[in-house]
């Protein structure tokens, strides 16, 4: 297999600015790995175990094979990543291994001090495998041209710059925070099981007003993804195609993952009215905004962004591992690292889209405000 490859004389002619997206990425899942890790990052303590104690232990000290399968799948796409940023080179596989290696037994270390966390050397070789399988199919990848046409795609469909590279990174993020069968469509609030207490609604009708007030945040969540997914494309020709396909593969990732990991009886946990009524809503929203130039649309989703945080942080509830884990097939030590990741990329993910879309929407008046000059 030859490890190096080189991006398509059409790619280069173009005058293309280089593609941050991989490093992006790679941050990005580094970041990813961590979250589910070191979740709940609380209740630290010290058994008294020689610290490198782990590194010795007989194998297989730990053993079981849903640990053991998803140790291999969450380096895989690191591996990957790696792989891309040494370009393929003969020895990205071993770069890869090794980089790998080095944050798995990291995390390890870590996790020996923290609760309900096994600190396992099996865990280091299934990672560390993962990162090597990842970098091999990087390579495949690339000997089959899968790479060099995502770059050609990646200029036809989408606006150039290192900040397209970022918000392309961003939706990634979002499509994880989805993933989460558990928590309705967009991820906007949790579904009251009754009035929650204590509580005071600013209107008589107390479930009225959190339905509206679920429906709303729908509304402004689902406006504010599309209209992102709108500053990142190349051409308003596309538009109609890329919302839809968002949403549609929103929804198919729903759909998946609970059927997967949701008990039957709750298989739409997700979805509920308010959550239709709030996406309906927002399909006439769109219908006005997207007609809206780049910059005016970046500043309305950052809007939308902000308005549905509001919503997210006045509605009183907040799910936790414990509450959700009657809705799971899973045993808890999966559905906390699960819980865990889709929590914190859904609170931090706003303040990333929200840098994103101001500093998008700066972008696109400086040039603005240049042409003017100009003429």
């Amino acid at each position: 297999m030859r490890w190096q490859w080189q991006l398509p004389i059409s790619y280069l002619a173009r005058g293309a600015e280089p593609s941050w997206l991989g490093r992006h990425f790679l941050l990005a899942w580094h970041a990813v790995i961590l979250v589910t890790s070191g979740y709940p990052f609380s209740d630290w303590r010290y058994t008294g175990e020689p610290v490198l104690a782990f590194f010795g232990y007989p194998l297989p000290y730990y053993h079981t094979v849903a640990d053991n399968a998803l140790n291999l799948l969450a380096y895989l796409p690191l591996g990957y990543a790696w792989a891309l940023y040494f370009r393929c080179r003969w020895f990205a596989p071993l770069a890869a291994l090794l980089l790998g290696g080095a944050l798995s037994s990291g995390v390890e270390f870590v996790q020996q001090f923290l609760p309900d966390r096994i600190a396992s050397n099996l865990d280091i070789l299934y990672n560390a495998a993962g990162s090597l399988l990842g970098a091999l199919l990087a390579g495949l990848s690339s000997k089959l041209l899968i790479v060099r046409g995502w770059h050609i795609r990646r200029q036809r469909w989408f606006a150039e710059g290192a900040l397209t590279d970022f918000g392309l990174t961003l939706m990634v993020l979002w499509f994880l925070t989805q993933l989460n069968p558990a928590v309705p469509l967009f991820g906007v609030v949790v579904q009251p099981g009754g009035l929650p207490q204590p509580w005071v609604s600013p209107i008589a009708d107390a479930m009225l007003f959190l339905r509206v007030l679920e429906a709303l945040g729908v509304m402004l969540s689902v406006t504010a993804v599309a209209l992102m997914v709108a500053t990142l494309l190349a051409h308003r020709r596309h538009l109609a195609l890329a919302i839809w396909a968002t949403v549609l593969v929103a929804l198919l990732a729903k759909m998946v993952f609970a059927g997967a990991l949701l008990k039957p009886a709750e298989f739409l946990a997700w979805f509920n009215r308010n959550v239709a009524a709030g996406g309906l809503a927002a399909i006439i929203l769109l219908a006005v905004l997207v007609r809206l130039q780049r910059g005016w649309q970046a500043a309305a989703a950052l809007v939308c962004l902000v308005l549905a945080r509001g919503v997210e942080m006045y509605w009183p509830l907040n799910e936790t591992p414990y509450s959700m884990l009657s809705l799971f097939r899973w045993r808890y030590g999966h559905l906390r690292d699960f819980n865990g990741l889709t929590q914190v990329m859904s609170a931090a993910w706003p303040w990333l889209a929200a840098l994103y879309l101001g500093w998008r929407s700066v972008q696109q008046w400086r040039r603005a405000h240049s042409s003017v000059e100009l003429r």
